[in-house]
């Protein structure tokens, strides 16, 4: 048995301290590049509800909620600490450095190459569609690092089952995610340990969260979810070709390790770990599929771009190696991917290159921090005892109640179980 030198662990540690501190600058740096702009409906849908919940408001029998109650929990967590908008950026910017410090190890361990790990950090919250939903509060900003977690944890037998228990909390922020979770047991080191902690961890949440919310907890994150309908194909469509786009390069410098794996071979020092990459990869592009239901966006594939950056960073290794062809298209792909990222920093509101060919709209801002302002300016204008029927984030930022106390507006139109709480919200007049 070979034993470490003390001073070579103390190096690695000031070496992955000092990794973590550049990222956090980094995500201090897209911050202000972010300021208070419009991107995501649900992350002001969340929001508002989480603070409604902090006030004293039931969940699911006071307010609809669309999604289990962690991220509920975890937006009224942070505005207990601020109530504001700053307390959950910084919260989801945490969730984000934990998704590119647990990258950095990915590659780490794939690799042994300290600079790769650090370039991987870097990028992962760099990549479009990362970038378009940077810190915003939804299931798939904080699922992500517990996913990559879970399969850096089910690559080794004697962390399977923590890995388990990572998995089945990830599920909890949105039951779709149940899909990788499985998808990690299944080429878990040990499965059957990873399979106890999955079924352990997800009976306890299960019973805790019944226990605390009753049989509107299912009416509201199960049967609502499933009444809301279909989205029109021309619009799915749409998404997933926005989708390929963004993911294209990643998906096309990943794609021999891949092949690899198909043919039993291995493109690291650490097969397992790469198994677990490429099973938590492929069941995040497949949650895709959740794009027919009306609602959904592609922020779903944020939980994907983890694992799969992981495997671009072994793929673009191994694809170096095989002449100058090879490494002109990994050139090439990288630089594409570096342009649409760009693109999106330098002008949010049309990011032509991080939006796919052909269309007319597509991964752009949703109002300027100068609109979005303005428009809480006005929000403001409106007495407090009378309903605000703006946006959600609107009315979170200007300190405005939705008519009900009911901010998913979404939920409340298409979901009939819902028709409670969308009778008390048009019965809330008179309005601004």
């Amino acid at each position: 048995m070979v034993s470490r030198h003390p001073s070579s662990d103390r190096s690695n540690a000031r070496a992955a301290v000092a990794g973590l501190l550049v990222v956090a600058l980094e995500l201090a740096l897209l911050a202000i590049w972010q300021r208070n702009g419009y991107w995501d409906f649900s992350d002001g849908v969340y929001a508002d509800t989480a603070r409604e919940v902090l006030r004293g408001v039931s969940l699911y029998s006071g307010v609809a909620g669309a999604q289990p109650p962690p991220i509920y929990l975890v937006g009224a967590g942070l505005l207990a600490l601020h109530d504001g908008l700053a307390s959950l950026r910084a919260g989801m910017a945490v969730a984000e450095l934990a998704s590119a410090a647990l990258v950095a190890t990915a590659v780490w361990r794939l690799c042994g190459r300290a600079w790769l790990a650090l370039v991987a950090a870097l990028a992962t919250p760099l990549l479009p569609i990362a970038l378009h939903e940077h810190a915003q509060l939804i299931p798939e900003t904080v699922a992500a690092p517990l996913i990559i977690g879970g399969a850096l944890c089910v690559a080794r037998p004697r962390w399977a089952l923590a890995g388990g228990a990572l998995l089945a909390l990830a599920a909890a922020f949105k039951l779709a995610f149940v899909l990788p979770a499985l998808a990690l047991v299944l080429v878990a080191a040990d499965r059957p340990r990873a399979a106890i902690g999955l079924v352990a961890a997800g009976v306890v949440l299960g019973v805790v969260a019944l226990l605390a919310y009753g049989t509107p907890l299912w009416t509201e994150t199960v049967r609502a979810q499933f009444e809301v309908g279909q989205a029109p194909l021309h619009y799915v469509g749409g998404l997933i070709a926005q989708a390929a786009w963004n993911e294209l390069p990643l998906l096309f410098i990943a794609a021999p390790v891949a092949w690899a794996a198909l043919q039993r071979r291995s493109y690291s020092r650490d097969p397992a770990l790469e198994r677990a990459l490429l099973a938590a990869a492929a069941a995040g592009l497949l949650l895709g599929l959740s794009l027919f239901k009306r609602g959904s966006y592609i922020s779903v594939f944020i939980v994907a771009e983890p694992p799969l950056l992981a495997l671009a960073v072994l793929g673009a290794g191994g694809l170096w190696q095989t002449g100058w062809r090879a490494r002109l298209a990994v050139a090439a792909l990288l630089a594409l991917l570096a342009a649409q990222s760009a693109s999106l920093l330098i002008d949010p509101a049309d990011p032509v290159v991080a939006r796919r060919p052909g269309a007319q709209s597509g991964l752009a801002i949703g109002a300027s921090p100068s609109l979005v302002n303005r428009a809480v300016a006005l929000a403001r204008r409106c007495p407090p005892q009378r309903a605000y029927p703006g946006a959600p984030y609107i009315a979170f930022l200007a300190d405005r109640r939705m008519p009900g106390e009911q901010p998913d507006t979404f939920m409340l139109s298409f979901a009939s179980a819902d028709a409670a709480f969308a009778r008390r919200a048009a019965a809330d007049q008179p309005r601004c």
